[in-house]
């Protein structure tokens, strides 16, 4: 069996372009080259219907105020991220209503309004020193929020990256190669910009 350890999609070219030529390499077979495709559209199906949950249902209507303080007051957005921005406000009140009443059920929400989330609670900004130590007044619960998030981020993106080796595995088979992917090192927060960029102003230090 033909196996490949990458790390990036230029490495598995690279790769597939150094034992194409090779006749002796096993091939998939047929039905394993649709149960990669099956393997790979399943769990796209599944990642695209997720709704995540954002700590436990205690947590709920405190995260939920604080989200709404900080789109009113902390969050800043540039050009079309005004959008992104009422969009959440919508999806948080929405949110709201779902919980409410219901001991169980907490906090709920879909891969892009958690990613937008997230992102904009890692830009807080504000204007003049009483923004600063108002900002300064709400730590806790502004940390407590970020780190619930970034959590949540971490396990869709974890998700992602895992329906992209499928996809590539799919796509490697297809052409008669097994695919075998090395373990990455964990996206960290600086990266968000290359996944997801709504637009959204990082504040300076000086704020």
């Amino acid at each position: 069996m033909a196996e490949l350890e990458i790390n990036n999609t230029q490495e598995l070219t690279e790769k597939l372009n150094e034992i194409v030529k090779d006749p002796s390499i096993n091939k998939p077979t047929e039905e394993e080259v649709a149960q990669a495709k099956a393997d790979y559209e399943n769990a796209a199906k599944e990642w695209k219907e997720t709704i995540y949950k954002i700590g436990t249902p205690e947590d709920a209507q405190e995260i939920c105020d604080y989200i709404k303080h900080f789109i009113m007051n902390r969050c800043m957005w540039k050009e079309n991220a005004w959008m992104g921005v009422i969009k959440l406000a919508e999806e948080i009140d929405a949110a709201t209503v779902l919980f409410k009443g219901k001991k169980d059920k907490g906090l709920e929400l879909g891969y892009q309004a958690v990613e937008f989330t997230f992102y904009i609670l890692s830009n807080p900004g504000g204007i003049g020193l009483q923004s600063a130590l108002d900002f300064e007044a709400e730590h806790e619960i502004y940390f407590k929020t970020l780190n619930l998030f970034g959590q949540t981020v971490q396990e869709a993106r974890d998700s992602l990256k895992n329906i992209e080796f499928l996809q590539q595995r799919w796509g490697a088979m297809a052409q008669g190669f097994y695919l075998e992917m090395e373990p990455e090192a964990e996206i960290t927060e600086e990266s968000v910009n290359e996944l997801f960029d709504p637009g959204v102003e990082q504040a300076s230090s000086a704020e």
